[in-house]
């Protein structure tokens, strides 16, 4: 039986993950074609399938993923009526966010309530999503806007036993992309940071 996999995407209403997944969406519709896409064209042993691809994810934005791709400018509508329709029904779950780590990046769709209770939420998530897609596994990739660089001088970032203080404390030191790998490592989920943004590898 083929291996279901689920892509939870930090920052899914971007420009870089709206494109990957209207193509997968399309290939998946048949109207996309697999030219280019190492390996797309058969099965290789421990590669999961495009047709076997879920996505979801986080953003600071409220619209559809459809509206987002459309902003953005990475399909038109004869794509997103010919293959790409999904992503209409696609929304953004809540995310972390901070404006001193983004200072150009905000939104509405922005969880409130503190670092430790975030990771509860994104690890929340997580289980939620795989249990409504019926996945075996999930993947945790961060495709969000840029971050500033930590101040690597900063108390929380000193020491894993500061780090669990800072989340306690919700030390502004601890930005959103970290709080996003923490929850995912934490939850047995492999991560991938595809952003120079500074996360797992906080880490001292």
């Amino acid at each position: 039986m083929a291996e279901r996999l689920g892509v939870a995407i930090v920052g899914v209403g971007g420009a870089v993950a709206t494109t990957a997944i209207a193509g997968i969406e399309m290939i998946k519709a048949g109207s996309n074609s697999l030219n280019g896409l190492p390996l797309a064209d058969r099965d290789v042993a421990g590669m999961v399938a495009y047709r076997d691809l879920e996505f979801g994810g986080w953003d600071l934005t409220e619209e559809s993923l459809g509206a987002c791709a459309l902003r953005h400018g990475v399909i038109g509508d004869k794509e997103l009526a010919d293959g790409a329709a999904a992503l209409n029904t696609m929304r953004p779950w809540k995310a972390a966010g901070s404006t001193g780590y983004c200072a150009n990046i905000d939104g509405s769709n922005k969880l409130e309530s503190g670092h430790r209770a975030a990771i509860q939420q994104i690890q929340s998530d997580l289980r939620r999503f795989c249990a409504e897609k019926d996945l075996d596994r999930v993947v945790v990739v961060n495709l969000a806007s840029t971050e500033r660089v930590p101040h690597a001088d900063d108390a929380a970032l000193q020491s894993r036993e500061a780090f669990e203080r800072g989340l306690d404390e919700d030390d502004a030191a601890i930005s959103p992309a970290m709080l996003y790998a923490y929850a995912a490592i934490d939850s047995g989920t492999p991560y991938a940071n595809f952003t120079p943004s500074v996360a797992a590898d906080i880490a001292p």
